[in-house]
């Protein structure tokens, strides 16, 4: 069965699920970039840097999973209750088009059922991390990041 952790920090970690199994050095490369923190403040390139938390999900049974999948997990009721809210704002894939290239990308999937804006490629390098903080602290809309 599959099954995707639910949240209810107020400022919880980046979820990152991988979802191709194909090339396990592009997955290194994936999470190589995602090691990486991002500058948030450029007049303070010392102190300006943040790498965001990333609870990793790296089983093989979400390989070839969708994004409808994946949101499926998230919002799946517990106990015969009905569908909740996950706590997480957005949800990246480490699918197989994001693992082709020489970059990776990871797929941006918004958890919120009012989101019209479909699922988009972000660079694996800061985006996330940027995305992931903004979205968590409500000062930007995941539409925001559709241009990156």
């Amino acid at each position: 069965m599959r099954v995707l952790p639910k949240t209810d920090e107020s400022y919880p970690p980046m979820l990152l699920v991988r979802t191709h199994y194909g090339d396990d050095d592009a997955w290194r490369r994936v999470r190589a970039a995602l090691d990486q923190p991002w500058v948030f403040d450029e007049a303070d390139e010392d102190e300006g840097r943040l790498k965001e938390e990333i609870l990793c999900v790296d089983d093989p049974v979400w390989a070839e999973a969708t994004p409808a999948d994946i949101l499926a997990a998230l919002i799946a009721p517990e106990d015969g209750e009905e569908p909740s809210e996950c706590g997480w704002d957005v949800v990246f894939l480490a699918d197989c088009a994001g693992m082709e290239g020489a970059e990776p990308t990871l797929l941006a999937v918004s958890t919120d059922a009012e989101e019209t804006e479909q699922p988009f490629r972000i660079p694996a390098l800061e985006v996330p991390h940027e995305m992931h903080c903004n979205l968590s602290l409500a000062n930007m809309d995941f539409c925001d990041f559709v241009d990156l």
